[in-house]
């Protein structure tokens, strides 16, 4: 259809303010990235006499046959998403429209992606892989929300997030818990983010151990191209057995590089927290934490995640003050259409600044492994199953602890517009 429309043009009659009106129209379509449509006004304007609707056709035209499906395909895997989104819409192909509501989904604009991706799924070539995108644009939009009901068995509930450990986990008491968590984003703007993530755990018998925690964010993104950048601000509020349990700030300066099938990235936060019962006022102190990370796409189907992270945390207590090392590899599968596994490995070391009574310095070697299964049984509900296991080895045996975690549930995910 474009090849068509860059034929040469049968001039007519001039006819300035028809040809200025149909100029107007063809710029509007060109600036909207809509190629079909600016080149039928273009030459129409062409045939009542406008110079310059000669010249955009022969750029158009010049630009649709220079470039494929394969150059802006390139450009899209190194995330030069507008560069990529301006060949596509010179292209009137199935993987045209594909890519486009991939490009779409990136930008979280869920309607058009839709719109792309109907037109993709028509071409055996593409309807396996639209039919996948569409349940995901479904999900996507400037307001998005899942929520996830479920249950899970832990064989050590008292290791609680972000207190260290006291000594006292070393002999677990295995309990189970209902949980629901529901995370809400909205994006007002490209480069605004906020979000808000609310955890509820119900132990079955050690209701002391009720938790409710809940994380607010707000993010500035910059992410029009290969260079990703975000500047995002958390607030933590936590609430544990009926009494305000944790209140912290967390401040945290991202970066990632899309390359031809690889990412790498990079960052740093910083964490200020405040513990509010007395028990756990030993613990107040800061994190500063930094990361290195890489993501091959080894095929479509497979990721492979590696980082490399350490951390410095300060609390009241000298022997909870450390420096950490340590890296984790990951890789996500998505074996068939509806289904997607992922798995973690990782390790890290951490040496203590205090003393404990005996005099004796505190070493800890930690490992960690984690598992999970998703299943699209709609487009808005998924079915998880996950465990995760951990466990800690110290030069002080108080500290030695291990820990089992089993979930599974369901996920009810919305988006829109």
């Amino acid at each position: 259809m474009i090849a068509d429309l860059c034929t040469p043009v049968v001039p007519s009659a001039p006819d300035a303010a028809e040809a200025a009106e149909y100029a107007r129209t063809a710029d509007d379509a060109r600036t909207a990235g809509d190629t079909r449509i600016a080149l039928v006004a273009y030459r129409k304007a062409a045939e009542l006499g406008d110079e310059h609707a000669v010249v955009a056709i022969r750029e158009l035209c010049a630009l649709g046959s220079a470039l494929t499906l394969d150059d802006a395909v390139a450009l899209f895997k190194r995330g030069e998403l507008d560069k990529a989104d301006a060949i596509l819409a010179t292209l009137d192909t199935p993987g045209a429209s594909f890519f486009r509501g991939a490009i779409a989904l990136r930008r979280h604009d869920g309607t058009h992606a839709e719109a792309y991706l109907r037109v993709a799924e028509r071409d055996p070539a593409y309807a396996g892989a639209s039919q996948t995108l569409l349940r995901i644009a479904r999900r996507t939009g400037k307001l998005e929300g899942v929520a996830f009901i479920g249950g899970e068995v832990d064989t050590n509930p008292h290791l609680l997030p972000d207190t260290p450990p006291t000594g006292d986990t070393a002999t677990p008491a295995t309990d189970g818990n209902g949980q629901l968590a529901v995370t809400t984003a909205a994006r007002p703007w490209a480069w605004l983010a906020l979000r808000d993530a609310l955890v509820w755990r119900k132990q079955a018998t050690q209701s002391d151990l009720d938790y409710l925690g809940n994380t607010a964010s707000l993010a500035v993104e910059d992410d029009r191209g290969p260079d990703h950048v975000v500047i995002r601000y958390d607030f933590d509020d936590d609430v544990l057995g009926g009494e305000m349990y944790l209140i912290a700030h967390r401040a945290t300066l991202g970066y990632r590089r899309d390359l031809a099938g690889w990412d790498v990235g990079a960052s740093y936060s910083f964490r200020v927290r405040d513990f509010q019962r007395a028990t756990e006022a030993t613990f107040d102190g800061d994190v500063h934490s930094a990361e290195v990370t890489s993501t091959v796409h080894a095929s479509p189907t497979l990721d492979v995640d590696s980082k490399m992270f350490g951390w410095r945390e300060t609390t009241e207590d000298p022997l909870f003050t450390n420096w950490t090392v340590g890296a984790q590899l990951g890789v996500r599968v998505r074996p068939r259409d509806r289904v997607r596994i992922g798995a973690t490995l990782g390790s890290w070391a951490g040496f203590y600044d205090g003393l404990d009574p005996n005099g004796d310095a505190r070493h800890d070697y930690h490992a960690d492994a984690s598992g999970e299964v998703e299943l699209d049984l709609d487009d808005n509900v998924l079915a998880l199953a996950a465990v995760t296991a951990m466990v800690n080895r110290s030069t002080i045996a108080d500290f030695d602890y291990w820990k089992l975690v089993a979930r599974i549930g369901l996920a009810f995910a919305i988006g829109g517009p």
